[in-house]
């Protein structure tokens, strides 16, 4: 029957076989060496993408180095000021914390801030419980011109494209979504954030109504009242009711021209909108218009 030490070592070694593999192929081309570094000498990665830390988990994660000792090292990155900057292994180094250590064993490789930062996004990407949210907080800090080319960003972090601008979904939702998220990061999977983000783009023309309905929709999905994944579908259906009370209290005319139509005007009591279906004009005839409206303005604030 095996120990109470053997188990802890065989759980510890399950819990940390996710991120290992990911660590052996990044850090294989590069130039790396062991040592114990002191705690106090190594700052927090600038790209973690992670937002929570269970403190269960790390009690638990503490615990079983305690017994039996690290398995697996960090990894850092030697600064110009002959500090360090961790890669990976938050949850190791916040375990040591908690037991009041003051050195870690570390691999210390030699990497560039490009390589540093798509190191420790990898690393995550290869927990399970790294949320959607998190991964495109790691995807957003990284460098432009490593997101530029995004079909080699995708393959260098084990990812497929289409999951890759799903994630980067997030970017286009309002800020208070985004303040939510950073809160709690579990609430909002990237496939509901792929809707809310079509949603908005669906509606451009009428975008703060979209933006209005949409957040009444998140409401319902952070007080647990609505789905997330019925979330956009729901706001939708706001979205037209509000459009079928806004036609009914507006005044809409076709702008006509050589017998097709070739916009429209939709006056309701607060504004005025026009469309026009064109796709350039020069800047004598963009002159006029913008005449013509300031006309427009002064004409009815006399009003």
């Amino acid at each position: 029957m095996a120990s109470t030490k053997e188990l802890l070592a065989q759980k510890l070694k399950q819990n940390t076989q996710k991120h290992q593999q990911a660590q052996k192929d990044n850090i294989k081309e590069l130039k790396e060496f062991r040592r114990n570094v002191p705690i106090e000498d190594i700052s927090r990665s600038p790209n973690q993408p992670r937002k929570t830390f269970d403190e269960l988990e790390l009690k638990e994660l503490a615990d079983s180095i305690e017994e039996v000792g690290l398995l697996q090292p960090i990894t850092v990155r030697k600064l110009d000021n002959l500090k360090y900057e961790l890669i990976a292994g938050e949850r190791r180094l916040r375990a040591h914390q908690l037991l009041g250590k003051t050195v870690i064993e570390a691999i210390i490789i030699d990497a560039n801030n490009d390589e540093a930062s798509l190191l420790t996004l990898a690393e995550n990407l290869k927990r399970q419980d790294l949320t959607d949210y998190e991964i495109f907080v790691g995807l957003n800090a990284l460098d432009e011109k490593l997101k530029k080319n995004k079909q080699r960003l995708a393959k260098s972090l084990g990812l497929n494209r289409e999951d890759m601008y799903k994630y980067l979904s997030y970017e286009k939702l309002p800020e208070v979504i985004l303040k939510d998220l950073d809160a709690e990061p579990n609430l909002l999977g990237r496939t509901a954030a792929t809707a809310f983000k079509k949603f908005l783009s669906d509606h451009l023309q009428q975008l703060s109504e979209a933006e209005t309905v949409l957040l009444k929709a998140w409401e319902k999905v952070k007080d647990k009242k609505l789905e997330q994944t019925k979330a956009a579908a729901y706001a939708e259906k706001l979205f037209s009711q509000g459009s079928d009370k806004l036609t009914t209290a507006s005044v809409v005319r076709k702008i006509e021209y050589a017998g097709k139509v070739a916009g429209n005007i939709k006056l309701s009591d607060k504004q005025l909108k026009v469309s026009l279906n064109i796709s350039q004009i020069d800047e004598a005839s963009l002159q006029q218009l913008e005449n013509f409206l300031k006309e427009l303005v002064q004409k009815n604030e006399k009003v």
